[in-house]
């Protein structure tokens, strides 16, 4: 069981190796106004299907697939921010993995406090201090079906 659920995280990491620029306005934070600045849009970086494995007394039980949005701060030359997307992405795989990034007595759901906070630390590595205006997560899967 354990393969197959490493074998299926590896497979979805790999198919969704790319980033993907932004396209479209930026999603909404929950309880958050609509953003009516098309600039926005344009000034940002995805990172789809990021698996962060759960982990629960030594043995993994389940993977959560987190796309997450980096907004490019104004001011900021976004050709070169995004020439270091391949870093960017490898900064936030590498996070999912250091961190325990579930909910504490969830299986099913990600701890989106400390996700944002692992996140924007991780981006504000590989891309600069003051290349990261925000980070979002636009949307969160489990492994186990249940889409959050």
């Amino acid at each position: 069981m354990k393969i197959r659920a490493i074998a299926l995280a590896l497979l979805t990491t790999s198919l969704a190796a790319g980033l993907a620029y932004g396209s479209g306005p930026p999603a909404k934070q929950k309880g958050e106004a609509e953003q009516g600045d098309p600039a926005l849009s344009s000034r940002s970086m995805d990172a789809p299907y990021l698996a962060v494995p759960v982990v629960r007394d030594g043995e993994l039980v389940n993977y959560l697939f987190v796309s997450i949005r980096v907004e490019i701060a104004q001011g900021v030359d976004l050709w070169r921010t995004r020439e270091r997307a391949q870093f960017l992405r490898d900064a936030l795989v590498r996070a999912s993995h250091a961190s325990d990034l579930a909910h504490p007595t969830d299986n099913n759901a990600l701890n989106e406090p400390l996700a944002l906070q692992i996140y924007r630390a991780a981006a504000t590595q590989a891309l600069g201090e003051r290349a990261v205006s925000r980070v979002s997560i636009v949307a969160t899967y489990s492994s186990q079906g249940s889409g959050i």
